[in-house]
C-alpha cells in the first residue's frame, strides 16, 4: 500500500541560461515529480510587463521521507561535480507543506484584459473592472485560461469585426458592409479567421 507524502523539500538554484539544462538534469535524477525551470523576469516599475533575464531558476521537489537527507547529499554531490566545470551558487533548500494544489493555484490567477472592452475572468471571481465586459471561464491549470495569444487575437477580432460593444455593455452585431445582412447570427466562419 502506498503512503501519502505530505511534505516536500524544495531545492532551488538560480543559474545562467547555459547551465540550466545541466542543473535540471542533475535535479531530475533525485526528484521523482520532475523539475521546473523558470526564466527570471526583471520589472522596471509597476506598469512594466517585464523583460526576461539571462538567469533561470531551476526547482525540484524531494519527498520528505526517511531518505531525504541521503537524497539531499547525493544531489549536493552531483552539483559539486558541475561546480568543477563552472562555478555554481549554493542551492536553497526550503521545506514545503503539502497543500491542495488543485485549488491553491487559483489564488494567483488574475483577470486578463483583452482588446479595448473585454476582460477574461475566472468563474470564481467578480470583475475588477466595471468598464470592461467580462468573459467568465472556468480555467484549467494548463488549458482554457485565456492567456494564449491565439485566444486573445480571436477575442480582439470578435471585438473589432463582429461586436458593437456600446456604453451600456450590451453587445450587438456590427452593421459593416462585409458581414451577411440576412442572418441574425454570425460566426467567425462568415467573417473568416485565417
Amino acid at each position: 500500500m502506498m503512503t501519502k507524502i505530505t511534505n516536500w523539500l524544495e531545492v532551488s538554484l538560480t543559474v545562467d541560461g547555459e547551465l540550466a539544462e545541466a542543473v535540471a538534469d542533475a535535479f531530475a535524477r533525485y526528484a521523482p515529480g520532475g523539475v521546473v525551470a523558470e526564466r527570471g523576469i526583471k520589472y522596471l516599475d509597476a506598469d512594466d510587463p517585464g523583460t526576461p533575464k539571462d538567469e533561470v531558476i531551476v526547482r525540484a521537489y524531494l519527498p520528505m521521507d526517511a531518505r531525504v537527507e541521503e537524497t539531499r547529499q547525493k544531489l549536493e554531490q552531483a552539483l559539486s561535480y558541475l561546480n568543477m566545470i563552472q562555478p555554481l551558487p549554493s542551492p536553497t533548500f526550503t521545506p514545503i507543506k503539502d497543500a491542495n494544489w488543485m485549488e491553491a493555484w487559483k489564488e494567483h490567477y488574475r483577470p486578463i484584459p483583452v482588446g479595448e472592452k473585454l476582460i477574461i475572468i475566472p468563474a470564481w471571481m467578480d470583475s475588477p473592472d466595471e468598464t470592461r465586459i467580462p468573459i467568465k471561464i472556468d480555467p484549467g491549470m494548463a488549458f482554457g485560461t485565456g492567456t494564449h495569444p491565439t485566444t486573445q487575437l480571436v477575442l480582439e477580432l470578435m471585438e473589432d469585426v463582429i461586436l458593437d460593444i456600446q456604453e451600456s455593455g450590451i453587445v450587438h452585431r456590427r452593421d459593416d458592409a462585409h458581414l451577411p445582412k440576412n442572418d441574425s447570427q454570425i460566426s467567425l466562419i462568415d467573417v473568416g479567421c485565417g
